[in-house]
């Protein structure tokens, strides 16, 4: 029976522990992504820029799996989804209709492979 609610509680502690390294700052080439979890919500900022134009992004994702989060805006209008991808210490942003949060030129310039600041 110890054996049977140690495994239970084991089994609820993991996600906890799998997304406890996800907060922190994360930049690529002209971007910089700030995450900051707490418990299934992660607080997010993404700027990036292209020449004299930028993006900027920011709200609180919720936790789809153990690796992923989403977020969209609260206004149905708008049509903007982003996913944060966290795998090996590295973020993948992939958006989706996200061009009003962005200059002219600047479109897309959120997407790609963010590294881990130390």
């Amino acid at each position: 029976m110890k054996f049977a609610r140690f495994l239970v509680l084991t089994i609820a502690i993991i996600p906890t522990v799998a997304l406890a390294d996800i907060s922190g700052s994360y930049s690529k080439k002209n971007a910089v992504a700030e995450l900051k979890q707490q418990g299934k919500a992660v607080e997010f900022s993404i700027n990036s820029s292209v020449g004299q134009n930028i993006c900027e992004l920011e709200g609180v994702a919720t936790m789809i799996d153990e690796n992923r989060a989403a977020f969209s805006p609260s206004d149905k209008a708008d049509k903007c989804v982003a996913v944060l991808n966290l795998t090996g210490g590295q973020l993948k942003v992939t958006t989706k209709d996200c061009d009003s949060y962005c200059g002219l030129n600047a479109s897309g310039s959120m997407d790609g492979q963010y590294k881990k600041k130390k």
